[in-house]
């Protein structure tokens, strides 16, 4: 009974709750609108209550007309079309001023990793060893590849702020000429290290540093399996080498001759004919005009490249392809009989087939540089005038090496020593299509601080590194190490030749420490595989980074390669010179557009000069930036109130705007 009584009563309520909605309705929306026809014109009206109040009727097509057509509208209309256009005009022209007056983004070429990054040359020998005793390794007492991993992260390299690391051969070698005789380009010295060590190597370095090689495709060892096949006559590899019938003991295929003096060729037993070696008679010379080899020389590069490598130095550049018609070469006129000085090498040097060569192997390098910043570079280092030397570059519109090596400097007189480098400089370096890679020494010349002492060092350092291109410093350099004492039982076997120098003497261990024993280049019980220099007790690098050392060669090294990243040490135009009132004084200036300059002055002399140094032609107020020897000026530095003084053998450099 209960559940009805509750249903009549709901049923009950939804009328009267139906009428109060309608009610309610009605009270709040009073306004009314209606549609009103007259002719062809509709107008709304609308009326907001009906206890009064505004209402809005919309205005009518004549209504309009009549505003139209006034007067006064019609001026409106028009000063706003006018105000309208002279506004956009306005704006538009104020954009074109901006654009044309406002200042703009000074230029940037666009430089690749080898544009801007300095180079560590390290020979793999004598860097670092980390074989342990009781071990039994192979190359104890010889630098390994382990030993150059563990101066990455942190290390050495970092400290000296090098980007690009050179290592010079490693490949599995036939034991003769320290890793140039080589027997597989595929593998690695087993005193060195192995493959996974260059693999760890490229890891530890990705994205930090740059990793450039030895590239040898002159000639091989005498023990390579090429060479043994060819001996045998077994196809393809017959004419792998370069071969000439001759008599054994009699007369030679021409009078060309070795490198190191005496015959260019060697009679084979084996195979009863003549093969040439520029180089060693355990180095035949690869017949690079045969397509087999040429094609086996891109394997060895995409070889390397798929392990990651950013750039090939080409060894011997000069050399890859001899005349075919094998001709005598004329007498020079100078050297002994049979030495290699003697004759003009018109045939066997400098051949436009070695051009074509290096554009092969360009190609190569391009085909793998797939995304940007992923560039290689391919390195020749030649001796020769700069006609020949562009020439590397680029022959008949097709590009060769990336970078050609030379040095700054060849004439180490230092009666002169400023003319000489300007003179230099000024010959090779002011070129802004061909940039080069300084160096001032290598493993086979002698060390920059043995050929022109030690207080000459950080000038040099300061040419090398502050010239348009980049700089390529060999391991050593950066503690002016010299030339050490070879050891009876000579490791180079070019010192067993008449009239050769033992290059032992470039090759020393690195000097790490002074309380170490071994220098720190191998444990205390190994014996270093060639001798320590003798100065390691005091030079070296333990002592250059000591506290009291700010001066030291090593610091001026790292502020130099800082100073090289400077957008106009790195692209700017170039001017070297020597003052007029003193030629013992060489100043450079470097100076990109829209950057600040820098002056380089070098006092190459024996005593101190002052000079305003008008005849540079760059603004009078400078700003200290660089002492080789001292600390630097405050503030700004006004020469036309007073003059800069350099005291002898010191660099200062300023920047200027």
């Amino acid at each position: 009974m209960a559940d009805e009584s509750t249903v009549d009563e709901k049923a009950q309520l939804k009328p009267e709750l139906n009428e109060s909605a309608v009610d309610d309705d009605s009270k709040s929306n009073d306004s009314k609108a209606k549609f009103l026809t007259n002719g062809g014109d509709v107008k709304v009206e609308v009326e907001t209550s009906s206890s009064g109040g505004v209402s809005f009727t919309g205005l009518g097509k004549e209504e309009l007309l009549q505003y139209a057509n006034d007067p006064f509208w019609k001026k409106v209309r028009v000063i706003l079309f006018i105000l309208f256009w002279v506004g956009w005009i306005a704006m538009l022209a104020a954009a074109i001023v901006i654009i044309v007056l406002a200042p703009r983004c000074p230029h940037r070429p666009d430089l690749k990793w080898y544009d801007k990054q300095a180079s560590y040359q390290v020979y793999p020998k004598s860097f670092k060893d980390t074989n342990k005793p009781g071990k039994a390794e192979p190359g104890e007492g010889v630098g390994d590849l382990q030993g150059i991993i563990s101066e990455l992260g942190d290390g050495h390299f970092k400290d000296l702020g090098v980007e690009t690391l050179y290592i010079n051969s490693f490949y599995k070698s036939g034991g003769v000429d320290n890793g140039m005789d080589v027997v597989d380009y595929k593998d690695v010295e087993p005193s060195l290290g192995t493959l996974a060590d260059i693999r760890k190597l490229r890891k530890e370095t990705k994205d930090k540093m740059r990793l450039v090689i030895d590239f040898i495709p002159n000639h091989t060892s005498r023990n390579h399996t090429w060479f043994v096949s060819s001996q045998n006559k077994q196809d393809p590899y017959t004419d792998y080498y370069v071969w000439r019938p001759c008599t054994k003991g009699g007369q030679m295929p021409n009078n060309w001759l070795s490198v190191y003096g005496g015959s260019a060729w060697e009679y084979d037993d084996l195979r009863g004919e003549c093969y040439l070696h520029t180089f060693l008679k355990e180095q035949p010379d690869l017949n690079l005009m045969n397509e087999d080899v040429r094609n086996e020389m891109k394997d060895v590069l995409n070889f390397w490249l798929k392990e990651g490598i950013d750039g090939f130095h080409v060894r011997n550049a000069e050399y890859l392809v001899e005349n075919i018609t094998l001709g005598d070469e004329s007498a020079s006129g100078s050297g002994s009989v049979l030495s290699y000085e003697s004759l003009i090498h018109d045939h066997t040097t400098h051949q436009p087939e070695s051009f074509d060569l290096l554009q092969e192997w360009r190609a190569v390098l391009e085909a793998a540089a797939n995304k940007p910043g992923r560039e290689k570079a391919l390195i020749v280092t030649v001796d020769a005038d700069m006609n020949t030397t562009m020439k590397y570059y680029e022959t008949n519109g097709k590009n060769g090496a990336t970078y050609v090596r030379m040095s700054p400097i060849t004439n180490y007189n230092k009666n002169g020593l400023a003319t000489h480098l300007k003179d230099r400089i000024q010959e090779v370096a002011v070129d802004d299509a061909h940039r080069k890679i300084w160096m001032l020494d290598n493993e086979n010349n002698d060390r920059i601080a043995s050929l022109i002492g030690d207080e000459y060092i950080k000038a040099m350092l300061a040419v090398q590194i502050l010239l348009p291109g980049v700089s390529s410093s060999y391991y050593g350099d950066e503690i002016a190490m010299k030339n050490g004492v070879p050891a009876a039982a000579s490791k180079d076997p070019v010192s067993k030749l008449p009239g050769q120098t033992n290059r032992d003497q470039f090759r020393t261990p690195m000097q790490w420490s002074s309380e170490q024993p071994n220098a720190g280049f191998t444990a205390p019980t190994f014996m270093p595989w060639i001798p320590l220099g003798a100065n390691y007790k005091t030079n070296n690098v333990q002592h250059a980074k000591a506290y009291h050392s700010e001066y030291s060669i090593m610091n001026t090294f790292k502020q130099l390669v800082v100073l090289a990243s400077n957008e106009s040490i790195q692209f700017g135009k170039t001017v070297v010179s020597v003052l007029k009132d003193n030629n013992d004084i060489f100043w450079m200036t470097r100076k990109a557009e829209g950057f600040s300059g820098y002056l380089v002055i070098i006092n190459l002399g024996d005593s101190p000069f002052a000079s305003n140094f008008k005849e540079a032609k760059i603004p009078k107020t400078l700003m200290h930036v660089f002492h080789s020897d001292g600390t630097l000026l405050e503030g700004t530095m006004d020469l036309s109130k007073r003059a800069v003084s350099i005291a002898p053998k010191h660099v200062h450099v300023y920047k200027f705007d």
